[in-house]
């Protein structure tokens, strides 16, 4: 019943009845039986094809997991690291390097991280420079290092601090290194074995590796055996143990090391003393034995 409020519609004996909002009077619209086979065989078709797409994902999945298993298994039985190669150091033998990479013999080639074994060599070996780890299938890795050659040193603290031509710290010692050239520098802030100076100020660094690769790249370097920059604007050279040359600051020292090298040339073997060529347009030599 609808109450006079619109028609309701009903099922009786397979037939769709409509009430009619005053009499109550029933009109029968029949479904026929041929859309009733339709409509039950569409039903079909439906199931049968949710059932066979499940089917097809179960199966999808079955064997992607059992791809994967394999692909595992045979990772870790045909991949394992057999063949280590390590090559480049004077300082350190290959069964020492070697043992710093700390594999066992399950260490597998895929999941063995290059820059984990990075890792281990620079913390076991800071001297290490340059490190390059290549993987070769299926069993093999290729090290290649490079040592860091000591070219400065600093004094601290009673111990000596060898650094390469880039200012990292590689090793310390109770001597001075051999061929290294003393380093006195100012704002240092931190010198730490396997890293580079640490200074004050930012500008610090870059202004003193501008310096010491002029001085590097002129004609007299291999006379120098200290450089003195204690005072950021008053640097002083050694030369051998005859002259001390002051550069001033570190501006256009190239052409007040020529200046210097210039007096040098002029004075006897014997001569010691101090070469001021902080000033380019005059440049002074005073005779002293007091090179401290």
């Amino acid at each position: 019943m609808n109450n006079g409020k619109g028609s309701d519609f009903l099922f009786e004996n397979g037939k769709i009845v409509r009430l009619e909002n005053d009499d109550e009077e029933k009109s029968s619209l029949s479904i026929s039986s041929d859309t009733q086979s339709r409509r039950a065989l569409e039903s079909y078709r439906e199931t049968r094809a949710r059932k066979t797409a499940i089917k097809r994902t179960l199966a999808v999945c079955i064997i992607f997991a059992v791809v994967l298993i394999l692909v595992t298994v045979a990772v870790f039985i045909f991949f394992k690291i057999n063949n280590v190669s390590i090559t480049g150091s004077e300082k350190y033998t290959e069964a020492e390097l070697y043992s710093a990479l700390k594999l066992s013999k399950s260490s597998n080639l895929f999941f063995t991280s290059a820059g984990t074994l990075e890792s281990r060599l620079r913390n076991a070996y800071p001297s290490l420079e340059e490190i390059s780890i290549k993987k070769q299938l299926p069993d093999k890795l290729v090290i290649t290092v490079t040592d860091g050659v000591g070219e400065y040193y600093l004094k601290i603290g009673g111990d000596c601090y060898t650094l390469t031509d880039k200012l990292k710290v590689i090793e310390h010692s109770a001597t001075a290194p051999p061929g290294c050239v003393e380093l006195l520098t100012c704002d240092l802030s931190s010198a730490v074995i396997g890293q580079i100076l640490q200074f004050k100020t930012t500008t610090h660094y870059n202004y003193l590796c501008g310096l010491l690769k002029e001085i590097k790249e002129h004609s007299a370097a291999e006379h120098i055996t200290r450089i003195d920059m204690s005072e950021k604007f008053n640097v002083k050279l050694k030369y051998d143990d005859r002259f001390i040359i002051i550069l001033g600051d570190a501006d256009k020292a190239t052409v007040k090391m020529n200046l210097a090298k210039n007096i040098i040339s002029t004075l006897s073997d014997d001569d010691k003393g101090i070469i001021d060529a902080s000033d380019i347009e005059k440049c002074s030599f005073r005779k002293t034995k007091d090179l401290n």
